[in-house]
């Protein structure tokens, strides 16, 4: 991380690459095993839910990967020349894209469950495969302009950067304006909507219908759209740091610094938090987890549950 004079500060270095290694580690893993579950079981209960977040673990996963590019970068110097520069600039922001817009259908989804319960059952799998390819024919397109605008080269101090010159001022103004608008304002603007309308309508419907299946049904979706919540929240955090600032550095309202470093190391933080906050705290994974405890802690859960029974029948033995 350089200073204003571009020299190295060597403990925000330790602590960056520290940070970024603990962050990477836990991403791999945890989109790596979420990606395995959701495969494992989605051909024993298809699902288009199960569908979705496979699709957010492998775009979290890919851009996990590829920002060990930006590591090499940020502790040396930019590796691989013109091709990597292009296509690590190209790919990351695809991946990035891709994940916003899955998060979107994953919103649509869970209102569609809620709002039209029965249409949920009704969808194929072409439908979900259609709506996974359009995800990301989609987010292709909208980082191509990357392709040419990120080009290779040497700075002052004899490293090579890999930057976006290419567009200049008013092009990177006007790419990075539309791309914030289109792909974080207005898909954070619909998530939190179709949270709120998830909410609301399943309030309404225990105000409305008094009776025990309601309140199971709506204390089940309640269950189911806490973690959308989470996830919401989370990625909001990860990334309006990063997308505000990128904004202002090239509207040249401020500079790159130590609050810009630390935005990119931010956003890594949210593929780690994707996987535990859907996966794991949305209970999807957790009858698969199961599978991976102990023998001891699995056969400790048996006895506590069987000897309040044994002993009731040991009294009554006796008794006799």
């Amino acid at each position: 991380m350089a200073t204003n004079d571009g020299v190295l500060s060597k403990p925000l270095v330790v602590f960056g690459v520290t940070y970024y290694s603990l962050m990477f580690i836990l991403s791999t893993l945890g989109n790596s095993f979420v990606f395995f579950v959701c495969y494992t079981t989605i051909k024993r209960r298809p699902s288009s839910l199960k569908w979705f977040i496979a699709n957010l673990a492998i775009a979290d996963l890919t851009f996990a990967l590829l920002s060990i590019f930006d590591l090499i970068s940020y502790v040396w110097t930019w590796v691989g020349g013109q091709v990597s520069c292009k296509l690590q600039s190209f790919s990351i922001e695809t991946c990035y894209t891709v994940s916003m817009t899955t998060l979107v259908l994953i919103s649509f989804e869970r209102l569609k469950a809620v709002v039209q319960p029965f249409s949920v059952r009704l969808s194929s799998r072409a439908v979900v495969y259609k709506k996974l390819i359009s995800s990301w024919v989609l987010s292709v397109v909208a980082a191509s302009p990357l392709l040419f605008a990120y080009q290779s080269h040497t700075d002052t101090s004899g490293f090579v950067v890999c930057t976006n010159n290419t567009l200049g001022d008013l092009g990177r103004q006007i790419y990075y304006g539309i791309h914030a608008v289109c792909f974080f304002l207005v898909p954070l603007t619909y998530m939190i909507y179709a949270q709120s309308a998830i909410f609301l309508t399943l309030r309404s419907n225990v105000f409305l219908t008094q009776n025990a299946f309601t309140t199971a049904h709506t204390k089940r979706h309640l269950k189911a759209a806490k973690p959308l919540v989470a996830l919401t929240i989370a990625f909001a955090m990860c990334w309006s740091p990063f997308t505000i600032i990128r904004a202002l550095i090239y509207f040249h309202l401020t500079d790159e610094g130590y609050v810009w470093r630390a935005s990119q190391l931010l956003i890594l933080s949210n593929t780690v938090l994707d996987p535990i906050l859907y996966g794991i705290y949305g209970g999807k994974l957790k009858p698969f987890l199961k599978r991976f405890l102990p023998g001891r802690l699995q056969t400790t859960t048996r006895v506590a549950r069987v000897t309040p029974q044994k002993k009731h029948e040991t009294k009554k033995n006796s008794k006799v």
